[in-house]
């Protein structure tokens, strides 16, 4: 369990209800990673909605030829692994820290139950995941125009 005023610094949770934030905050606790640590793997079950509280993670694609691709760099404040709030709730990417990280982990299951519960805890995470994806696409395309 981590603190509910550790949540609301982060921008997904400003506006939410105070006994939702609660909830959230009794499935949430903090993880400390280091340098070089593989969060997830592409096809793992996206068992946990992260925040990067503290360092760096890369999220990289697997390319054709098995060559992983560094797509987008996260900073504080970014979530990290927005499979867990949409099926087939299996990560798409890899992430790895960069440097040492702290995150806040959030269980997926026991969240999206808080979702289906609250419509606007789950409005505030979608759409956060939705600026999420815009983003990452947008890094594909000047990717892709580089490339070609």
């Amino acid at each position: 369990m981590i603190s509910p005023e550790l949540l609301r610094r982060y921008r997904c949770f400003a506006t939410v209800s105070e006994p939702s934030l609660k909830s959230v905050a009794m499935i949430a606790n903090e993880q400390s990673v280091p340098a070089g640590t593989v969060l997830f793997r592409e096809g793992d079950p996206a068992d946990a909605l992260r925040i990067l509280v503290a360092g760096e993670v890369k999220v990289q694609y697997t390319m054709g030829d098995a060559e992983l691709r560094t797509v987008d760099t996260l900073i504080p404040g970014d979530l990290v692994g927005w499979s867990a709030l949409v099926e087939p709730y299996k990560m798409t990417s890899v992430a790895t820290a960069s440097i040492d990280t702290r995150l806040i982990a959030i269980e997926a299951a026991r969240l999206r139950e808080l979702c289906d519960r609250d419509p606007l805890l789950g409005h505030r995470l979608l759409e956060q995941v939705a600026r999420l994806l815009a983003d990452r696409l947008e890094g594909a395309r000047v990717q892709l125009a580089a490339a070609g």
